[in-house]
């Protein structure tokens, strides 16, 4: 247990750097830490600051001949934790209360890198300081951003790298207490749609004549839907990866259903697939999106100002399945606009990344899933893919190996969210199995 209280003071130092990758702030000073607390277990390190977001690569090497590699991917990035009047804690103090951890980047993802730390070194220190397997830890600063240069950096250092698994940053419990298991992500491109109707806002009287920004952005955000919510965007759907007849099973099992949805969340409007007839599960998890992340224009200030805005601005994204490029689905969102006479709407990309999803059945996520059986002693729920984004694509180009996601989240770690928290008691099951899949490889 002292190897565990070890890291989690690396966690408390990690938890009070605010290494936001929106603002770009004290990456390097969170990536040097991280570096060092590899060099001190024994790894052999790059540290490369050739981006903005500095990457770490550590590998621990096994002298067994021809041992298989695990890499396990991490970041050290972090959402803003804005508002900061909502947190029951200090935002960037790792608080311990009623055996949780609070604080920005406990679960996504600081903490799930300082657990995978403990069990290499308790694994190391149980083992005469050896390993069955070679580990090398990939360690970026963008993830919330949607990994910037991490496929440049992968493509400098790939004769550093070969995997036979890929652990991915993250995962948890469900609101069953169940164990999940993903094996892919969604893709995503974001963007900014711009309106632009006059050099000045105007005299409301106007809006006889004239059509306001705020107006006709939101014409052009309603043309990317039918009355059913499905997309309207021509071509949008040619391209998606159809589930196999595995992956549909799989989702099919999963315990979500239209209640527990709308119970957790407090929603109270009609789920899209209400008004489509569509398979809820297969939705969540299979198809792409488009959704209006916010929206800025005119006078939101008290009382009334009787005025035609002459701009108005929609921070916009899609989700995208494996298979959709992300240009290519932005281009086809402008064509769109072009057809519906909004060409004035003008379309900006902000960030964009492909989709992924592992085969579920490949032998190395066999292995994951009966270790996380054994442990749990209860079969984990297997997603092939998760409905978020992150950068598995790049992982995968870069290694051409099966990734499966676990780690030591539950249904109310709030990531991204204020009170951000996680339970002692799933961070210590995590170090737990990550040493389970080190001791597989011995037979």
């Amino acid at each position: 247990m002292e190897i565990r209280k070890q890291y989690i003071e690396l966690l408390r130092e990690l938890i009070a750097i605010p290494s936001v990758s929106a603002k770009e702030a004290y990456l390097p000073e969170a990536a040097h830490l991280i570096a060092d607390a590899f060099r001190g277990l024994g790894a052999d390190v790059i540290y490369d600051d050739t981006y903005f977001a500095p990457f770490v690569l550590a590998t621990f090497q096994s002298k067994v001949p021809n041992a298989k590699q695990l890499v396990i991917y991490n970041h050290y990035d972090v959402q803003p934790a804005e508002p900061l009047d909502l947190w029951a804690t200090d935002a960037w103090t790792l608080t311990e209360k009623n055996g949780k951890l609070y604080g920005r980047g406990v679960d996504d993802d600081k903490g799930n890198l300082t657990a995978r730390l403990s069990a290499i070194a308790e694994y190391l220190t149980e083992h005469n300081n050896q390993l069955p397997i070679n580990i090398t830890f990939i360690v970026e600063g963008s993830e919330e951003t949607s990994s910037r240069h991490l496929d440049d950096y992968l493509a400098k250092h790939h004769h550093h790298l070969s995997a036979d698994l890929v652990i991915w940053e993250s995962g948890g419990k469900n609101v069953n207490e169940e164990i999940e298991i993903f094996g892919g992500n969604k893709g995503i491109v974001t963007f900014d749609m711009t309106a632009k109707t006059a050099n000045n806002d105007l005299h409301s009287s106007l809006s006889a004549i004239v059509d306001s920004a705020s107006l006709r952005l939101s014409q052009a955000i309603a043309s990317l839907f039918d009355h059913h919510g499905n997309i309207a965007v021509p071509h949008f759907y040619d391209d998606i990866a159809i589930p196999n007849a595995r992956e549909k099973q799989l989702v099919a099992a999963l315990p979500l259903t239209r209640d527990s949805l709308i119970t957790q969340h407090g929603i109270k409007v009609p789920l899209y697939t209400d008004r489509n007839g569509d398979d809820l599960k297969e939705t969540l998890y299979f198809k792409p999106t488009i959704n209006i992340e916010g929206i800025q224009s005119g006078y939101n200030s008290a009382g009334v100002k009787t005025v035609l805005p002459a701009t108005a601005t929609a921070k916009a994204e899609a989700r995208l399945v494996p298979n959709m490029d992300p240009d290519v689905t932005l281009q086809r969102i402008k064509d769109h606009l072009q057809e519906q006479g909004l060409s004035d709407i003008v379309v900006t990309k902000t960030l964009g990344q492909p989709g992924y999803r592992s085969d579920m059945s490949d032998s190395e996520i066999l292995r994951v899933i009966d270790i996380t059986a054994h442990y749990y002693k209860a079969q984990p729920i297997v997603i092939p893919t998760s409905p978020g984004t992150g950068p598995m694509f790049y992982i995968h180009e870069a290694l051409q190996a099966p990734i499966a996601s676990l780690g030591i989240g539950y249904s109310h770690a709030l990531d991204h969210a204020p009170n951000e928290n996680i339970r002692l008691t799933d961070y210590n099951q995590h170090i737990d199995v990550i040493k389970e899949l080190i001791r597989s490889y011995e037979l």
